[in-house]
């Protein structure tokens, strides 16, 4: 039996929905009440899930990483804390000495109290939801907690000297009439030092009440290429399209996901990934039941070259089958950096153009 060696948990409640978000979630009524039905939920989904794995010969257990999502799982505190180790226990899945254990945690919505008692159930790694640390685009990012919270909430980790990573996003409404400087607000995330960040650009659609001011193209290309080359300077390395660490500091568990590795997922709305079956898992929002992908052969290759192409990792030419042709424009084209003529590396010119990457694949095929 193989054993599935990551989980991701989706725990679905916030203090709020923010106006960009398409994550599933929900701002409970009542905390109890509703937190009472996620965990019953949660309970079913588990014994689900374990069915699905032994029918596709997996076990969950030595865990080499467990990511908590939403959503904001810090809101979940102590009862979260508990209820999970109390499972992992109960079943007998335990995690390895170096398991990458992370929760996210949003400014304002959590305690020091709850903190440690996720820390005391194995979380070693915080994941926070900082977004901007310009109080107008956190305004009109729709987000629940101020400015003072975000710096307050990472001086703390800072000052715990907690492993934490910062969420920040790019390409904001407004960003060119207010003259954006997220260099500065960089500056200040980099005085505490943290071990990785994520930045993520903003992607919605039509309907998104600021859609019209979103920046141009150009302007994002531009915001995107300057903000890589001053993390890079700094110190980070650009390992992913949206991310970047400090040395040996990626994201273990999302690497699993890049090297198309099996992830066990719960909660609604998660997605799981089991790699040798080639099945993809959906769960459903309001039930114990989930959706089942079959990729054929051809997907899962065509979604591995994806991955492998999203990381800056040196990718052998046999591993997406590229022609030496196509190889040669993407190095003109600064896409790429080629190690020798069979071994190259995508540059974060490249990681912009991803999706032209692919049709340039397709083509060749």
């Amino acid at each position: 039996m193989k054993l599935a060696q990551s989980i991701y948990i989706h725990f679905p409640f916030c203090r709020h929905r923010c106006n960009y978000c398409d994550f599933f979630k929900q701002v409970p009524t009542n905390n109890e009440k509703d937190f009472n039905s996620f965990e019953k939920l949660f309970l079913e989904s588990f014994n689900q899930n374990q069915i699905f794995l032994t029918d596709n010969n997996y076990r969950l257990d030595q865990l080499k990483t467990v990511y908590i999502g939403g959503g904001t799982p810090s809101l979940w505190g102590k009862r979260g804390a508990t209820l999970l180790k109390d499972l992992f226990d109960k079943n007998s899945i335990n995690l390895q000495a170096d398991c990458e254990f992370t929760l996210e945690v949003n400014p304002g919505s959590w305690t020091k109290d709850d903190l440690l008692a996720w820390r005391s159930s194995g979380v070693n790694r915080f994941s926070l939801g900082v977004q901007s640390l310009d109080s107008r685009f956190i305004k009109i990012l729709d987000r629940v907690h101020n400015l003072d919270e975000a710096l307050r909430t990472i001086e703390f980790f800072s000052n715990e000297d907690w492993n934490f990573s910062v969420d920040f996003m790019l390409g904001l409404p407004y960003s060119e009439e207010w003259n954006r400087d997220i260099y500065k607000e960089l500056d200040v995330i980099l005085s505490y030092r943290p071990k990785h960040l994520s930045l993520y650009i903003l992607t919605v659609k039509d309907n998104y009440p600021h859609y019209e001011k979103l920046p141009s193209e150009d302007y994002i290309a531009n915001e995107f290429l300057g903000v890589s080359k001053k993390l890079r300077e700094a110190g980070y390395e650009h390992y992913e399209v949206s991310n970047f660490s400090l040395k040996d500091k990626e994201s273990k568990h999302n690497l699993r996901y890049w090297e198309s590795e099996t992830v066990a997922a719960l909660g609604p709305s998660a997605t799981g990934f089991l790699s040798e079956s080639k099945k993809r898992y959906k769960w459903k929002t309001k039930s114990a039941e989930f959706e089942v992908e079959n990729l054929s052969l051809e997907e899962f290759k065509l979604e591995e070259v994806y991955m492998l192409l999203r990381t800056n990792r040196i990718i052998s030419r046999s591993e997406v089958m590229i022609a030496d042709e196509l190889l040669q424009k993407w190095s003109e084209l600064s896409y790429v950096v080629l190690h020798s003529k069979d071994e190259f590396q995508v540059l974060p010119d490249g990681f912009l153009m991803l999706d032209s990457m692919m049709d340039d694949i397709f083509r060749y095929r």
